[in-house]
């Protein structure tokens, strides 16, 4: 597990997104890059079951905007995983600060709501 802690700016609240792979029966690695517009948080290979996670401060205006690039095998897909401060992303399934995206066999889901499918 990695763990990142950017800070923003004003309010107090500590957002978390956190990226597990739930790859099952898979042995290709899940590559990821996350960044936002002034923060790279690089890239990593998650194993089955591993997570990568980072948390920060909404900037002023709620404006903060968090997006990753995921590659498995022949497949890959880009999405903001972070863009609104009360539900993570917009039209997402329920009011938190706690973004927990899934990688599965068949999309992603957050907070147990299956939101991307792999293109």
């Amino acid at each position: 597990t990695s763990f990142h802690l950017i800070e923003a700016a004003l309010p107090h609240t500590i957002y978390v997104v956190s990226i597990i792979d739930n790859l099952k029966d898979s042995s290709v690695p899940l590559k990821i890059h996350c960044q936002s517009k002034n923060n790279d948080l690089g890239y990593h290979d998650l194993l089955y079951n591993q997570s990568f996670e980072f948390r920060f401060k909404e900037q002023f205006f709620h404006r903060t905007l968090f997006f990753c690039h995921f590659w498995w095998d022949a497949k890959q897909n880009v999405f903001d995983v972070f863009n609104d401060a009360n539900r993570c992303i917009k039209k997402g399934p329920s009011r938190t600060h706690t973004c927990i995206w899934s990688v599965n066999l068949d999309g992603f889901s957050l907070n147990g709501v299956k939101i991307y499918k792999w293109p």
